[in-house]
């Protein structure tokens, strides 16, 4: 198989107990693979893969990650 590994993706649950799989790349940003709890037809998406910025704490430290927001479930319903 001709495939480049990218990165290790860790299985975590949010605030409501839906498993997902994070993981922060190079420090300034994260991976996250979302389950598409809203999947009605054969053709809609199993997954969403998302890439977001970490946001810096005061004195330079990024923030630690923080469960899923209802904003995500938002974004399934536009996609």
């Amino acid at each position: 198989m001709d495939a480049v590994g990218l990165t290790g993706l860790w299985e975590r649950k949010d605030k409501n107990g839906i498993t997902y799989l994070s993981d922060k790349q190079n420090g300034t940003s994260s991976i996250m693979v979302i389950p598409n709890t809203l999947k009605k037809e054969s053709g809609d998406p199993d997954y969403f893969l998302y890439i977001k910025p970490n946001k810096e704490k005061q004195g330079g430290e990024k923030s630690e990650e923080r469960p899923l927001k209802a904003k995500t479930t938002f974004l399934h319903k536009r996609m």
